[in-house]
């Protein structure tokens, strides 16, 4: 059984999540292009925090994208496209990786999770590589496609090895510490009780 978080609890998920995802933008930054991340180390935390934390972690995330866009890719306020970045791979993973995905050894449900996490990765670099086109024009249409290919390359491997083992690892501990939520049916669910 899924428990309800307190407040407390919620806060905790947020700044967690928060200064996580600030962290690992500021890691990716190894391998750049002039204010674009090429590797986005927090891929990973899209691709587990929304089964271990919820709504907090969304909250978490995209705080933690704008300040990433902001101060790491010195976009400043045009970092809230990074937040609406993180919202998109965020949700997509949430409503999209099977229920008891987590605990289940099923072949089938691990291919599920794999496709979804490769979906939303592609999803998330296309938003963010078209939007830079536009505002702040970063790049022409035909450099952001040119980038796209090996942004998107260099970040699946991570997130198809990475975000499996850590949901499958952590998940069981994170249930017992009441911090799981579960994917956005089981958090539906768990809500109508």
């Amino acid at each position: 059984m899924i428990q309800k978080q307190s407040s407390a609890k919620k806060v905790t998920a947020i700044a967690i999540t928060a200064a996580l995802y600030t962290v690992f933008f500021f890691l990716s930054y190894s391998i750049t292009l002039p204010n674009f991340t090429l590797l986005y180390l927090p891929i990973i935390l899209l691709g587990v925090f929304p089964v271990w934390f919820g709504w907090s972690g969304l909250i978490g995330c995209m705080i933690g994208a704008f300040i990433g866009g902001a101060f790491v890719e010195g976009l400043g306020f045009l970092g809230i496209f990074e937040s609406v970045c993180a919202l998109i791979i965020y949700l997509i993973n949430w409503t999209l990786i099977p229920k008891g995905a987590a605990e289940t050894n099923s072949k089938g449900k691990l291919a599920v999770m794999l496709a979804v996490l490769g979906v939303s990765l592609a999803a998330g670099t296309s938003y963010i590589l078209y939007q830079y086109t536009i505002l702040p024009q970063l790049f022409t249409a035909d450099v952001a496609f040119a980038v796209w290919v090996p942004t998107f390359l260099l970040n699946l491997p991570i997130v198809l090895i990475a975000c499996p083992a850590l949901i499958r690892t952590i998940s069981p501990k994170m249930r017992t510490w009441g911090m799981y939520t579960g994917n956005f049916r089981e958090w539906m669910a768990r809500s109508r009780n």
